[in-house]
C-alpha cells in the first residue's frame, strides 16, 4: 500500500497508535479468523515488510520505533538489489524514535548500468528498508520521496506461507531467509507469508491467499506448527486436504513442501505428516520432500528445531533450482 508516498510493500492495513502505525500483513477481515496470537501478534510481525521509495532530496529520513523484543532489531537498506554501502546497510531501530537517514548513492548511474546487465529486477533508484521481522511501528518520514513505478520493481512476485522458518527466524537477519533469498537468485519480487508458530492451514488463509492476484508462483511449508500435542493427525489431514484443494483451484503454480528435518522429539508424528503432505499435495500441485530441502543436524540451532543461518541458504539454494527448472517458461520471459 502507499502510504507517505512511500510504497509499504507486504502491508495491507496500517493503524493509528500513540507509537507510530502499526503495520498489519494481511487485512481485519482474514485476522477475525484467526487463533488470537494469530490475528494479534502474528499478522503485525514485520515478516517481509519492506519500505520502498525513490529519493526526490538529496537525504531523507525514515522515522521507525521498535517494540521490546529479545533479538535486536536491524533494519537493512537496499538500492535496488544493492545493500547499501559502508556505514549506511543497517541500522538498529530503538524503543524510541529512530531516525533512518538515507543518501543518494554517489555512483547510482553505475549501479543501474550494472543492474541493466544482469538482469536484476530492481531499479537501484528504488531504496528499500527491509524491515526486521519483529514488532515495529512507522512513525514518519522527513524528505522528499515518491513511490517507485511498476517498471522499477520485478516483473514476477514469489509468495511464500509457511511457520517460523518461512518468516525467517533464526537467519539470524531478514536477507538471510530462504524467501528472501530465493527472490534474490530467481530476480523476482517476493511476500513473505510466514507466521512464526501459527501457520495452521486454516481454510480462510488459503482463500485469502488465492485471492491476492499481485503473486504469479507460491511455495508452502507445512506440518510443523501442528505437531504439538495440541493437534492429531485427523485434524491435520483434513486441514491439509482442505487447503491443497483451495490452493489447486487457484491455477498458478504451487509448491509444496513438509517437515525440514530437525533435531527434537515428534519425529514419528513428524513422519506420517509428511505423508500426508506429499499425498494431498502431489496429487494437485508440485510436491518437494522437505528433507531434500534440508536433512542436516548441523545445519539446525540449538532449539533443535529451526535452521540456522547457513541452513536456510541450503533451504533456499535448493528451493531455488527446483522453482527454476519448473518455471524456466516464466522466469525467462
Amino acid at each position: 500500500m502507499i502510504f507517505d508516498n512511500i510504497d509499504f510493500h507486504n502491508v495491507e492495513e496500517m493503524e493509528k497508535c500513540d507509537k507510530g502505525y502499526i503495520l498489519w500483513r494481511v487485512p481485519g477481515n482474514l485476522r477475525m479468523h484467526l487463533s488470537k496470537e494469530a490475528a494479534e501478534r502474528a499478522s503485525r510481525y514485520n515478516t517481509g515488510v519492506e519500505l520502498r521509495f525513490k529519493m526526490k532530496s538529496d537525504k531523507v529520513k525514515v522515522i521507525l520505533r521498535a517494540e521490546p523484543i529479545e533479538e535486536a532489531q536491524v533494519a537493512y537498506i537496499y538500492h535496488g538489489t544493492f545493500q547499501g554501502g559502508w556505514m549506511n546497510s543497517s541500522k538498529v531501530i530503538l524503543q524510541e524514535d529512530t531516525a533512518i537517514e538515507i543518501e543518494k548513492p554517489a555512483k547510482l548511474s553505475e549501479l543501474q548500468e550494472i543492474a541493466g546487465e544482469h538482469r536484476l529486477g530492481f531499479d537501484p533508484a528504488v531504496v528499500r528498508i527491509v524491515m526486521p521481522y519483529g514488532l515495529n511501528y512507522y512513525v514518519g518520514v522527513e524528505g522528499e520521496v515518491e513511490p517507485p513505478e511498476k517498471e522499477e520493481t520485478p516483473r514476477l512476485t514469489y509468495l511464500a506461507y509457511g511457520s517460523s522458518i518461512t518468516h525467517g527466524s533464526l537467519g539470524l537477519a531478514s536477507p538471510f531467509s530462504y524467501v528472501f533469498r530465493i527472490s534474490q537468485l530467481l530476480h523476482c519480487d517476493y511476500i513473505n507469508m510466514g507466521y512464526a508458530g501459527l501457520a495452521r492451514l486454516e481454510e480462510e488463509m488459503a482463500e485469502y491467499l488465492c485471492e491476492r492476484k499481485d503473486w504469479d508462483f507460491a511455495t508452502l511449508e507445512l506440518g510443523i506448527n501442528m505437531l504439538s500435542d495440541e493437534f492429531d493427525i485427523e485434524l491435520f489431514e483434513s486441514r491439509m486436504k482442505r487447503f491443497a484443494e483451495i490452493m489447486a483451484a487457484d491455477g498458478r503454480p504451487v509448491f509444496v513442501t513438509d517437515i525440514y528435518g530437525f533435531n527434537d522429539k515428534w519425529q514419528q508424528k513428524a513422519d506420517r505428516y509428511r505423508e500426508i503432505v506429499k499425498e494431498y499435495a502431489s496429487d494437485k500441485l508440485i510436491y518437494v520432500s522437505g528433507l531434500d530441502l534440508l536433512n542436516n543436524p548441523a545445519f539446525v540451532s540449538a532449539d533443535m528445531i529451526h535452521p540456522t543461518a547457513e541452513g536456510q541458504l541450503q533451504i533456499a539454494d535448493r528451493w531455488a533450482e527446483t522453482l527454476r527448472q519448473r518455471l524456466f517458461p516464466i522466469l525467462s520471459r
